[in-house]
């Protein structure tokens, strides 16, 4: 039987906080879920790098410890929409 497993809140924040090739993971997926809802749910500006918004994305997590448990995707995305 296939099943799916989702990233959460608390895998993201850990790969985050982990070793180089944990964060290129973490940072790999914030790219991807930014490139979906980019101009979707939010506008951001035209020169932000991946770097920065990795970094709101971190803060958001750091800053709402008591959400970690939802989506990873879902997370993000609200975290970029409450930033623009």
């Amino acid at each position: 039987m296939a099943s799916a497993e989702f990233m959460s809140g608390n895998n993201l924040h850990n790969k985050m906080t982990g070793d180089f090739g944990e964060k290129m993971q973490a940072l790999g997926f914030i790219q991807g879920v930014f490139d979906v809802y980019v101009s979707v749910t939010f506008c951001s500006p035209e020169n932000v790098t991946a770097g920065q918004v990795s970094d709101m994305v971190k803060r958001y997590l750091d800053n709402n410890p008591s959400l970690r448990h939802k989506t990873a995707e879902s997370l993000i995305n609200q975290a970029l929409k409450q930033a623009w």
